[in-house]
């Protein structure tokens, strides 16, 4: 008996949409957070390192929504070999 063969789903690409977006926002206020401590001379101290934090989870998000798209694009137009 053959595999299963994954099907298109739309809710994959709406979440690879949504974490683009999201990243977009995250990442955005990561550099607002991160200008606003370097601004205050405040280097190595925590308000610095939770901008860090904030820019790591922004491009977490970019990641898995990128995944996501590659993944869905890779069943939807039967590209993976």
């Amino acid at each position: 008996m053959p595999p299963p063969r994954d099907q298109k789903s739309f809710v994959r690409a709406l979440l690879g949409v949504v974490s683009l977006v999201a990243a977009l926002v995250v990442v955005a206020a990561g550099f607002m957070l991160l200008i606003a401590a370097m601004q205050a001379g405040e280097r190595g101290t925590p308000p610095f390192f939770n901008a860090l934090a904030v820019l790591g989870v922004g491009g977490g998000l970019m990641a898995a929504g990128i995944a996501l798209l590659i993944w869905e694009m890779s069943i939807r137009y039967d590209i993976r070999k």
